[in-house]
């Protein structure tokens, strides 16, 4: 063999041998397809009908366009008949009848060339190309129609499928002689722009799901990554949607025509959508933009004033996280930000973290906005963190520690909750330190099971086993998801059992805590049983126990159980 001196590009005879699997076969597929090639021939409405054709269920789907020229350019894989106006704006690939392969098709259209109608008939396994298909005359004067013998799996969704198909075409379409409703792709816009051919519609939407269609060429409706903008504290993103008008540079891959062709043109409607999104923004007059979105904004040419200047209240997480608590605002007081912690810091510093020991109001830092102005010049705490002292001995807890094993629970000389002041931004060094005394302190230890936890009460504090029973659930207690795990509720009933136990234990001693757990199990498991008027006296020991329920005779004697 000898080297060839140039090569040129071509497609090769077997393709035509691989048609059926250019496309899925589905119905979706054929309908986008076919209503294309309508709209692009011209014509003012389609029908589609359900019938019969040689004894056999078929679907029909008919238009009054210009109809086909050349039939044998209509199957041309590769090949397009439509006018060079058409091709420069739409791109047609010449492929889209190639949707039927695999399936029995009578075509029947005028040719205005021929000034006649012509019919013929694709066998299934007539669509590769190895026999002749006979073009025979037909009377029909404009117009083109397709009868195709009806797979069995279109059948149970068909209606649904013509009718998604036709929501946001331009032409009306008619199911079995009733025209099916048509919505504007941008229907719901806040605001809509023109560019270059597209229209640009501007949502403020509670999701952005990456496979929801945001681009409709023509009725084709398929997902493309957008930008989307969120706002600070906002449940809403902004997100958008495209239709297409005229816009010859924005492609859809062949031959399927499911996504967009990534090109230069792609690149810049993106940056155009940015730029439409921020001009939407600010016509509110205020944002909640994160200081990158509001750099970009002014990259794009779109003035917007800082980010409105308020914040949201500071306020303890539960290490469980399942209770929603709507957000406080702040604003026009000194605040001062606090970082996210551990839930164990948080709980118990909230009870010392006011704005009476502080001398302002704690608010919740939000690292987006750094570069604002008004949120750079805010003091902020950088770290919290706690110092136990016991008989002289001095433990330190914060986020990312674990109290030393031999560290026992229980009371101890005194708790400090550490509190650095940094002035603003740009500084590292604090300007103060606050020492602020705490009564308990619970250290989870990164576990979220009690016998991990340390749990420490300051001598002398009035503290009651309520209290601290409750602060060792909030601090510690996270459900756990593992598919061998009781239910929430069972885990949680569980472990309040356990913390109060605990906490009777380090703050009433075991005596004590063990007759309120006695106590306990007697009014949730025994105490319902006894009826209204009666009374129960109950005495038992490891052996025996015996029980009278008072009654009308006052002869009855208790019972041994």
């Amino acid at each position: 063999m000898t080297l060839p001196a140039q090569i040129r590009p071509s497609v090769g005879e077997q393709l035509i041998t691989k048609v059926s699997r250019l496309f899925n076969g589905t119905i979706t597929d054929v309908l986008n397809e076919l209503f294309q090639n309508a709209r692009r021939a011209g014509a003012q409405r389609i029908a589609v009908d359900l019938g019969e054709h040689e004894g056999n269920p078929a679907l029909f789907i008919a238009d009054d366009g210009t109809g086909i020229d050349d039939p044998a350019a209509f199957v041309t894989l590769g090949r397009s008949d439509w006018s060079d106006q058409i091709a420069r704006r739409e791109d047609p690939a010449g492929m889209g009848v190639f949707s039927l392969a695999g399936k029995r098709v009578t075509v029947r259209s005028f040719s205005r060339a021929a000034n006649a109608g012509w019919t013929v008939t694709f066998p299934k396994d007539g669509w590769q190309g190895e026999n002749p298909l006979t073009v025979e005359a037909y009377e029909v004067r404009k117009g083109t129609q397709l009868v195709i013998a009806m797979p069995a799996e279109w059948l149970p969704n068909l209606q649904s499928r013509v009718e998604a198909a036709a929501k946001h075409f331009p032409l009306p379409v008619e199911f079995q002689g009733a025209v099916l409703p048509r919505e504007d792709f941008l229907k719901g816009a806040c605001r809509i722009e023109e560019w270059h051919g597209c229209r640009i519609g501007i949502f403020s939407d509670s999701y952005d799901i990456a496979s929801d269609p945001r681009i409709n060429f023509h009725g084709i409706k398929v997902p493309c990554r957008m930008p989307a903008i969120g706002e600070i504290d906002a449940r809403r993103k902004w997100t958008v949607r495209i239709d297409i008008v005229d816009a010859p540079s924005l492609q859809l891959v062949l031959p399927a025509r499911k996504e967009m062709v990534e090109n230069a043109a792609l690149a810049d409607l993106r940056v155009e959508v940015q730029a439409a999104i921020f001009r939407t923004i600010a016509l509110k007059g205020q944002h909640r933009l994160s200081f990158k979105d509001w750099k970009r904004a002014t990259e794009l040419g779109v003035g917007l004033p800082e980010a409105s200047p308020w914040l949201c209240a500071w306020r303890p997480r539960t290490a469980d996280g399942n209770a929603y608590v709507e957000d406080e605002r702040v604003e026009a007081v000194p605040m001062i930000l606090i970082p996210r912690h551990e839930a164990d810091i948080e709980q118990c510093a909230a009870k010392v973290l006011t704005e009476e020991k502080l001398g302002f109001r704690p608010v919740f830092a939000e690292d987006k906005f750094a570069g604002y102005r008004w949120y750079d010049v805010l003091p902020r705490v950088p770290r919290l963190s706690f110092a136990v002292e016991r008989e002289g001995e001095l433990f330190h807890y914060a986020d990312d520690d674990q109290m030393l094993d031999h560290v026992e629970s229980g009371w101890v000389t005194a708790i400090t909750l550490n509190v650095p002041i940094v002035r603003c931004a740009g500084l590292d060094e604090p300007a103060a330190t606050l020492r602020l005394p705490v009564d308990m302190l619970v250290c989870a230890n990164a576990s979220s099971h009690i016998g991990e936890a340390h749990v420490f009460v300051r001598e002398g504090a009035i503290v009651t086993p309520q209290a601290l029973a409750q602060l060792i659930e909030d601090a510690v207690f996270t459900y756990d998801e593992d598919c061998d795990s009781d239910s929430w509720g069972r885990q949680h009933d569980d472990f309040i059992r356990d913390a109060r136990n605990l906490a009777n234990k380090l703050l009433l001693g075991k005596d004590e805590a063990l007759l309120e757990q006695i106590r306990s199990a007697f009014r949730d498991d025994v105490q319902w049983l006894i009826p209204e008027g009666r009374t129960l006296t109950l005495k038992a020991d490891v052996a025996k126990v015996l029980i009278d329920l008072a009654a009308a005779d006052p002869e009855t004697e208790p019972t041994a159980a």
